[in-house]
C-alpha cells in the first residue's frame, strides 16, 4: 500500500506521535525544507560525538533520527497504517 496524503496527514495530526516522530515522517516523504533536509544529512553522517553536539542545537530532530534508526518508530508507523 503506497503512502497517501491522507495517511500521512493522519499521522501528522495524531496525538499518538510526538513532534520528533512527525519530523521523521516529513523527512521520509521529502516534506522538509532545504535547511532541514541538509540537517538530516548531517545527522545521518555524524559520529556519536558530533551527533551529541548536533543534539544540543536540534534535540527534537536528533531524537527522531535515533527513534527511526535505532528504535521502533518504523514499526509504530507501519502499525498505524503508514507504508514506510
Amino acid at each position: 500500500m503506497a503512502a497517501t496524503r491522507e495517511s500521512i496527514g493522519e499521522i501528522l495530526t495524531s496525538s499518538e506521535f510526538d513532534d520528533s516522530d512527525k519530523w521523521v515522517v516529513k523527512w521520509q516523504f521529502r516534506a522538509l525544507g532545504e535547511f532541514e533536509t541538509s540537517l538530516c544529512e548531517a545527522i545521518k553522517r555524524a559520529d556519536e560525538h558530533n551527533l551529541a553536539r548536533l543534539r544540543l542545537g536540534f534535540p527534537m530532530q536528533v531524537e527522531g533520527f535515533k527513534r527511526w534508526a535505532y528504535g521502533n518508530l518504523g514499526e509504530r508507523l507501519r502499525a498505524a497504517g503508514l507504508d514506510i
